[in-house]
C-alpha cells in the first residue's frame, strides 16, 4: 500500500481551507495533517509535523507566504504547491522550485495534475544540496529596483536595512526610504550573506549598521541600528545573526 501523502494546508480564511480539504477528498492517498492561517504558525507546524506537502496561500497577514517559507530550513522544506488569487506571482513560485502554482477557485483537474506532479517528485529521491563557494563578485555593489515612479539604483552599501511590508519592501537607506514591490526572499538573493543578515521574518540588516544588543523586557534580544533603529530579534535568526556579528 502506498504511503499516504502528509499534507499541510496555509490559508488565512477558514473557508478556503475547508474548500480545498473537501476537494483533496477526492484524492485517497493525499492525508491532511496540519493547517496554518498564516507564516509564522506554518513554520511552527512544519518544524513539529515534517508533512511532505504545503498548500500555500501567498496573501497571508503580516508576511507573504514567499517569506514565511524562507524561514523554513531548506533541508526541512516540503513540496509546495502555491493556491492564490493572484497571477503575477508565478515567475516568483517556480524560481523557488514550486511544484504547481493555482488559481483560485481550484479547477479539480488542475488540482489532480499538480498532485501527480507531487507523486512524481517523491518517487524521485531529492539530491542533497551542495555546498559551493560563492565569488563576491555574484554579489552586485548596486540594486536596481522599480517604484510607482521608476527604476531607482540603489548603492548596497547605503541600504542600512530592509522591511517587509506586506507585498511591498522598505529599503531604508542613507537620508531616504524607497518603497518597491518585491519579496524579501528574492532581495536575500541579491545582497552579500557576509554583509547582511536577516534579523527577522519581515527585516534584512546591514551588518556594518549595526551599533548593538540590547536585552528587551520579555528575556528577548533587540538590536540598535547606528541611527537609532530597534530592531526586534526573533529566535530562527538569533544564533546565525550572533555568529556573524562575532566575526
Amino acid at each position: 500500500m502506498t504511503a499516504a501523502i502528509r499534507a499541510v494546508l496555509v490559508d488565512d480564511v477558514e473557508l478556503a481551507r475547508q474548500k480545498l480539504a473537501r476537494a483533496l477528498g477526492a484524492h485517497a492517498d493525499v492525508e491532511i495533517v496540519g493547517e496554518a492561517a498564516n507564516g509564522e504558525d506554518m513554520v511552527t507546524v512544519i518544524a513539529t509535523l515534517s508533512p511532505e506537502l504545503v498548500f500555500l496561500d501567498i496573501a497571508l497577514p503580516e508576511q507573504d507566504g514567499f517569506s514565511a517559507l524562507s524561514d523554513v530550513p531548506p533541508a526541512r522544506r516540503p513540496l509546495v504547491i502555491f493556491l492564490t488569487a493572484y497571477a503575477h506571482y508565478a515567475l516568483d513560485a517556480f524560481r523557488i522550485d514550486a511544484v504547481d502554482y493555482l488559481l483560485k477557485p481550484v479547477a479539480p483537474e488542475l488540482l489532480a495534475r499538480a498532485l501527480e506532479r507531487v507523486r512524481r517528485r517523491l518517487r524521485t529521491p531529492r539530491p542533497e544540496p551542495e555546498v559551493a563557494a560563492v565569488p563576491v563578485a555574484a554579489f552586485p555593489e548596486r540594486l536596481t529596483v522599480r517604484t510607482d515612479s521608476g527604476l531607482r539604483v540603489l548603492a548596497v552599501d547605503a541600504i542600512r536595512w530592509v522591511e517587509a511590508l506586506r507585498n511591498y519592501l522598505a529599503f531604508h537607506c542613507a537620508g531616504e526610504t524607497v518603497i518597491v514591490r518585491q519579496t524579501l526572499q528574492g532581495v536575500l538573493g541579491q545582497l552579500d550573506p557576509s554583509r547582511f543578515a536577516r534579523v527577522h521574518r519581515s527585516a534584512i540588516v546591514n551588518l556594518s549598521a549595526v551599533r548593538e544588543l540590547r536585552a528587551a523586557s520579555s528575556g528577548n534580544q533587540r538590536l540598535l541600528l547606528q541611527d537609532g533603529t530597534a530592531l526586534a530579534i526573533s529566535r530562527t535568526h538569533r544564533e546565525a545573526l550572533l555568529r556573524l556579528l562575532a566575526r
